[in-house]
């Protein structure tokens, strides 16, 4: 059995990049191991019957104004978005709120809230780089990383540019303690900053993180995160492309320094005329199904040296009776209808301090919570009358002095502690409420979706080494790899960890240049 390209793992990106090359004319064969495509893009009903949950990911930033999204017709595949008007509150100890908001004005003037001159601060930022922001994000995602020099060389033609440069080398809270007077103001964009795994005192990720105080948005799939990845599967389908469940791959079959197929574990071999394209996270593709002895050493060292090592996530999928009300919403009642609701302490050392206990294996004690209920948004997703909720507590993997094993003897202790921080802020989520429960540690996470190492759920942490030009390895950020006709296309390349296709769309697209294909897509 043969086909032009073979790929590894049926994730969001693997399922992107098959549909650009079916549809390119190309006959191309998807691979998962599990019975489900989607990856991280999953839901399941993980409590009761009928209560949809999103095991993973909840919320799709950039999918819906994606190249991707256009490209591949994902509404004509049964893809929708929904959108919520108000996207995250940050919920204070003394239960003030600030809520956050697309709209540049109306979120300034939640700001002046708190501080009258933060928010000219805002409308500053947003009149000097919002622009900015606007026309190169999408660009810089949906395409491969400039080399640190080219992308230094245009920011320093520019007062502004030298400005992200200088930010670039800073910590997120020395970016904040520049631009904000107010406490809050600081934690609720801290909050934002570090969603992605950043610790909010690491060097290197200043300017990165404006994006995160100017760019908002919350757009939520109908019927839950997997029917994203149903989409995608339909948009590879549509175009005779194949994606067959329940295929585990063994190893990437290399010959001279060529991949030219791959072995199942059921003994099964499938040739690949063109290529293989590996979405499964770098030391099981390279070490596991590749093999060192035939890759460079130095090649080996870098994957060897990727790590997963930040925070990851404590979440419980609850069935619920009735939605939280929140103190908060007394003085502020949008809060009650945000996207998500952050609970991270009243002061940004509450978040340094919390990150430096996951770093050293101590769960926080404190709140470092983010709530969200889809069915406020989609109703679809449990039965009428009735919500899904997701709280995440972040968290370490490992727990000391026990390890991951640790989990074992805490994770119903610890479940317990986050519902009692949560109900502290919505008094109305008591027992009788909470109709059923699963609890997910950092090593359920892992063992749902192995790729997501360590249970950190960006595929490898987020950190200056591994971001960018830099990710997954310097030198090979282009999706190629040494061995000719294997290319990676996984959540752990550029642009990185998240619902966004980008690893997919790319990699397709330097995939057609290789081989001269159709970019149709152009």
């Amino acid at each position: 059995m043969s086909y032009d390209f073979v790929i590894v793992g049926a994730g969001h990106h693997g399922l992107a990049c098959a549909a650009y090359l079916a549809r390119a004319g190309e006959s191309v064969l998807v691979l998962e191991r599990s019975s489900r495509v989607g990856g991280g893009c999953s839901t399941e009903e993980a409590t009761l019957p009928g209560f949809r949950h999103n095991i993973c990911s909840v919320v799709h930033t950039h999918v819906p104004t994606s190249p991707v999204y256009r490209d591949l017709e994902l509404e004509r595949h049964g893809v929708r978005y929904v959108y919520p008007e108000h996207l995250r509150g940050t919920i204070f100890p003394d239960q003030r709120s600030l809520v956050m908001y697309r709209d540049a004005n109306r979120m300034a003037d939640e700001i002046a809230r708190f501080s009258a001159r933060d928010a000219r601060t805002f409308r500053q930022l947003v009149a000097d780089y919002g622009e900015f922001i606007d026309s190169t994000y999408l660009s810089l995602m949906y395409s491969p990383p400039l080399a640190p020099s080219l992308q230094s060389a245009q920011l320093e033609q520019s007062a502004e540019g030298r400005t992200l440069l200088q930010w670039q080398a800073s910590t997120p809270v020395q970016l904040l303690d520049e631009l904000f007077e107010s406490e809050e103001v600081k934690v609720h964009f801290l909050a934002r900053m570090t969603v992605l795994g950043f610790p909010p005192d690491q060097f290197g990720q200043g300017w990165i993180c404006l994006f995160r105080i100017l760019k908002a948005e919350a757009p939520i799939c109908v019927g839950g995160s997997g029917s994203l990845a149903l989409g995608l599967r339909r948009a590879v389908e549509a175009h005779g492309g194949v994606v067959q469940t329940d295929a585990a791959v063994h190893r990437i079959v290399v010959h001279g320094n060529r991949a030219i197929g791959v072995e199942l574990k059921d003994g099964r071999r499938i040739d690949a005329s063109k290529a293989v394209v590996t979405n499964v996270e770098p030391k099981k593709s390279f070490l596991g199904m590749v093999g060192e002895e035939h890759l460079p050493s130095p090649f080996v060292a870098r994957v060897k040296n990727y790590h997963s090592n930040g925070r990851s996530l404590f979440v419980l999928h609850l069935a619920l009776s009735a939605p939280p009300h929140y103190r908060a919403a007394a003085g502020n009642a949008p809060v009650d209808l945000a996207f998500s609701q952050e609970m991270f302490g009243g002061r940004v050392e509450d978040q340094v301090r919390a990150y430096r206990d996951i770093a050293t294996g101590v769960p926080p004690r404190m709140e470092m919570l983010q709530v969200t209920l889809p069915t406020l948004f989609d109703p679809s997703q449990a039965p009428a009358g009735r919500h899904t909720a997701v709280v995440w507590q972040y968290a370490p993997y490992r727990i000391e002095p026990d390890g991951p094993e640790g989990w074992r003897r805490l994770r119903d202790e610890y479940a317990e502690h986050v519902l009692g921080l949560w109900s502290s802020y919505a008094p109305n989520i008591t027992k009788d409420v909470i109709l059923g429960m699963r609890i997910q540690d950092p090593t359920d996470t892992e063992r749902h979706n192995d790729n997501l190492v360590n249970g950190v759920d960006v595929v490898g942490d987020m950190t200056p080494d591994q971001m960018g030009w830099f990710r997954p390895f310097a030198g090979w950020s282009d999706y190629r790899t040494p061995v000719e006709g294997l290319y990676m296309c996984g959540g752990y390349c550029h642009p990185g960890g998240g619902v966004h296709a980008g690893a997919g769309h790319n990699a397709a697209g330097v995939i057609a240049d290789d081989y001269q294909l159709n970019r149709w897509w152009d």
